[in-house]
């Protein structure tokens, strides 16, 4: 810890910033913070995180971070390192505080690592974590893990497609968070609650509590503490709006991008960025508006190409999709619908419909059937 707090009082004297000023933000007393400095006294980590935000850029806060958990006695300050290194894509550091601190708990932050990298499938999740539940003990005492549990498991399902258990698991989870004693823990467990909640809604076509949720989401204070879950829930509102509001739609998803890239995430993140572009050339495409497309996306590439007049474009669609297809094993709902358009066959748009239905996806299952409703009202 001496070597944080010398580095924080020589970056002070270097931006000129008194003990006092940093009493007064933290609204606590100044013997509070001479007390920090003397090595007598550990600030809890909200407060250390506030000091060296105002000191320091997101990429110097790393190392620092790393060694006030090393020094630091009191776990819940770990496991709220934790979730915010994880909220912030910090996903290196997330790793060591997971070494730091053996435990179920971390158990769990490492399978949501495995996750947001895309490294699991839907069943293997899903099996890791009965594994991890099956070997609790007695952490399944502890508030924070009992609703990480729950979190977890909604995730599962939302990837397993299994939305009938959502609402009633998140409906637990938000429960049980009111215990969570931890304000920021509490606050973002509620938030990725939320968050699955309005993905549910979405495509179980209950359009206004998704917008509701998402919309309770992006507020001023949660862009700063919170910023992928709001960046997800400008992309659902995006996605929302595409059948019924094209200006709408096209305003959230731009918005979207812009916030991304003043995350600055963009290297770090390519797929994404990359998904949110296909987002933004999906509602364009959809709404047959085909200028100023990024078609950095094959699948998108093909959806544009389906929709050409001529036969040229309609045929690099088939090859694109059958390059997928090649690629992936099998082609996703949307790409059939988009193999469905280039054909303009309707037995392969009824099947993508089916395929979207399967998947419990009704908002999208919108796509083919729009198609057929106008194909019979012109035949």
């Amino acid at each position: 810890m001496r070597k944080i707090i010398s580095q924080i009082r020589q970056e002070l004297g270097r931006k000129e910033i008194s003990p006092s000023y940093l009493a007064k933000m933290l609204n606590v007393s100044l013997t509070c913070i001479n007390e920090f400095f003397n090595g007598t006294r550990q600030l809890n980590f909200s407060d250390f995180l506030q000091i060296i935000n105002l000191l320091f850029d997101k990429d110097n806060q790393q190392p620092l971070i790393l060694d006030y958990c090393l020094s630091t006695e009191s776990k819940e300050d770990i496991r709220e390192a934790m979730e915010w290194a994880s909220n912030n894509c910090f996903y290196e550091l997330l790793s060591d505080l997971i070494d730091i601190y053996p435990s179920k708990f971390s158990d769990l932050y490492s399978l949501l690592l495995k996750r947001n990298k895309n490294e699991l499938s839907p069943i293997q999740l899903y099996n890791e974590l009965e594994m991890i539940k099956f070997k609790m003990g007695n952490e399944t005492e502890i508030p924070e893990v009992q609703v990480l549990v729950r979190i977890a498991s909604l995730y599962s399902f939302l990837s397993l497609k299994s939305y009938g258990l959502i609402l009633p698991i998140a409906q637990d989870a938000l429960n049980q968070a009111e215990s969570i004693t931890n304000r920021y823990i509490r606050e973002s467990y509620v938030i990725r609650i939320k968050e699955v909640m309005a993905i549910y809604y979405m495509k179980q076509l209950q359009l206004e509590e998704a917008i509701k949720v998402a919309r309770g989401i992006i507020n001023i204070s949660n862009f700063e503490k919170f910023p992928l879950t709001v960046n997800s829930m400008l992309c659902l509102l995006a996605e929302i709006y595409v059948y019924s509001d094209y200006c709408k739609s096209i305003y959230y998803i731009e918005k979207a991008i812009e916030h991304f890239k003043e995350l600055g995430m963009s290297e770090k993140f390519k797929n994404r960025e990359n998904m949110l572009y296909a987002t933004h050339d999906f509602i364009k495409i959809t709404n047959g508006m085909y200028k100023n497309l990024y078609l950095t996306d094959k699948a998108e590439e093909a959806h544009y190409l389906s929709r050409q007049r001529d036969e040229s474009s309609k045929e690099r669609a088939l090859y694109l999709l059958e390059k997928i297809a090649k690629e992936r094993g099998k082609l996703s709902p949307f790409q059939i619908y988009y193999k469905a358009l280039a054909l303009g066959d309707v037995q392969l748009m009824r099947f993508a419909e089916e395929e979207f239905l399967k998947a419990g996806d009704l908002f999208y299952a919108q796509l083919p059937r729009r198609y057929l409703v106008k194909d019979s009202s012109e035949n």
